[in-house]
């Protein structure tokens, strides 16, 4: 075992190494090991390197996967950047989960960079173990910031030269070395996102939680940490005063996981954790609102992300389609040109240039998606007449009908009103009403569609008597399906049973 003296020593040559190299100009570099394979996934696509650095006074085996749209995307993007400590261990079970839930919009494209660790068991407690903690045994002195140190001054710099990495910065680690992502959250500001998993957090007497504790009080600037556990991990009470104390910009999240163990929790863990941490990323977060609020809401991520974000690639190309369906050509131009400078070309680049051209050549929509969303519901007095339940059939063969209810009340001094549907398998549906409008003929309501295409579902219909009968159609967008047979006629009849 290392002594402390021997400790302080090894960390002060290496500080005075570490000026000396600044002061000369020197640059740290990420040098290939061409002939290593590398075991991160099915397929492979991560590359093993070697970095020199003075911070440790040794060299250190880095594996760096790159995002799947590195290749294609503008020398000018900047990916966001996800460390993943004890990277022989964690490599594969991050990088999976990150690419699926790259595809799926789910969290953002990443240059991950997993560090491996030295051979030594006295070297990984060195590293991950911050000062002012015994870990297994160890003295109150270990190198734990001179390894955030390395990563922070040394091996981001590089990234950010050779691979374009950037913010925003998520740190991952599991065991030992969640216990560093946990100091790192409680005492530095260059990672945003943290998730530990499986971190005995409680050592030291509640030494880490009292750390975060403290930071949080002092209302510090945002970060994000997860906890996922199996055996290890926070006490109820440490985590519920930790929750008390968070300001409004930090974003806490902690699950405990049953039937898992200590190792079989890190790919499930590593799952759910990065789904949190990004739950505002998600591209199904934003699907059911209007198309032209979608990319502003991404903008607004730049606060508690500390950095602009791209869009997912697939909302994108979703957003790009929906916009012209509506009409919107400048719009989808502006989403078109994100795309492009986030990912690349599209292979139907020149097809979507056309489409565009030919929207922004017409006169914009009398009818918007917004202009629905924002009509007025009519007042009590003026709904009278048509409050209480309707009952009735909404079909597209005549020959099979669903049963369908309209109830419109009047409370609070508000009107408001639910649709309910029945389908051939007797589920209930209710949704609740976000058009209402009386118009000369009778009655105009609906709903948001709750997928694509993004348009009002508009139930219009005319009055006759204790009768409203009419047809649905899709409202703030023109949706050609595209299996080229036209939108279905849907019908519906509903007949007045109660004032």
């Amino acid at each position: 075992m290392r002594t402390g003296r021997a400790s302080l020593l090894c960390i002060g040559v290496a500080s005075l190494l570490l000026l000396v190299s600044r002061a000369a100009g020197a640059e740290t570099r990420l040098v290939a090991e061409p002939d290593r394979a590398v075991f991160d996934q099915l397929g492979g696509g991560s590359r093993s390197f070697r970095i020199s650095s003075t911070i440790l006074g040794e060299s250190r085996r880095v594996v760096v996967h790159l995002p799947p749209s590195f290749a294609r995307s503008p020398a000018s993007r900047r990916f966001p950047t996800t460390v993943v400590l004890d990277g022989a261990m964690l490599l594969r079970p991050v990088v999976i989960a990150s690419e699926v839930m790259v595809a799926e919009g789910q969290i953002p494209e990443s240059v991950i960079v997993a560090i491996e660790n030295t051979d030594d068991f006295e070297g990984r407690v060195r590293d991950f173990t911050p000062p002012g903690l015994s870990v297994s045994g160890s003295d109150l002195r270990q190198g734990g910031d001179r390894f955030l140190d390395f990563v922070e001054d040394e091996l981001l710099p590089a990234l950010e030269t050779q691979f374009r990495a950037g913010s925003p910065r998520t740190i991952v680690g599991a065991s030992s070395s969640g216990i560093l992502v946990t100091w790192s959250a409680a005492t530095r500001d260059t990672f945003r996102f943290h998730l530990a998993l499986d971190a005995p957090t409680q050592q030291g007497d509640q030494f880490l939680g009292k750390r975060l504790l403290q930071r949080a009080r002092a209302k510090s600037s945002p970060i994000r940490y997860a906890s996922i556990e199996a055996r290890f991990g926070w006490s109820d009470e440490a985590w519920n005063r930790l929750e008390a104390a968070a300001p409004p910009s930090w974003l806490l999240y902690r699950q405990r996981l049953e039937h898992e163990s200590h190792n079989s929790m890190q790919f499930v863990g590593t799952y759910i954790g990065l789904r949190e941490l990004f739950r505002d990323y998600a591209m199904f977060t934003v699907q059911d609102a209007p198309t032209t609020s979608i990319l502003p809401a991404y903008e607004r991520l730049t606060a508690p992300y500390g950095a602009t974000m791209t869009p997912p690639e697939p909302l994108l190309m979703q957003v790009i389609e929906d916009l012209l369906m509506e009409g919107r050509g400048a719009e989808a131009r502006a989403a078109f040109e994100a795309l492009r400078s986030g990912y690349g070309e599209p292979d139907d680049a020149e097809g979507l240039r056309a489409r565009i051209a030919e929207v922004e050549r017409k006169p914009p929509p009398t009818e918007t998606v917004e202009g629905l969303l924002g009509t007025p519901f009519p007042t009590p007095e003026e709904a009278k007449d048509y409050l209480g339940v309707w009952e009735g059939e909404k079909w597209v063969n005549p020959e099979i009908r669903n049963r369908f209810v309209l109830k419109l009340v009047a409370e609070g001094g508000k009107v408001t009103g639910t649709m309910t549907t029945w389908t051939d398998s007797h589920a209930e549906h209710v949704s609740v009403l976000q058009y209402l409008k009386i118009t000369a003929a009778g009655l105009s309501f609906g709903e948001m569609n709750g997928m694509r295409p993004r348009g009002m579902i508009l139930h219009e219909g005319t009055r006759d008597g204790q009768e409203l009968s009419g047809s649905v159609r899709f409202g703030g967008i023109n949706f050609d399906p595209p299996d080229g047979r036209g939108a279905p006629n849907i019908r519906f009849v509903l007949r007045k049973v109660t004032q």
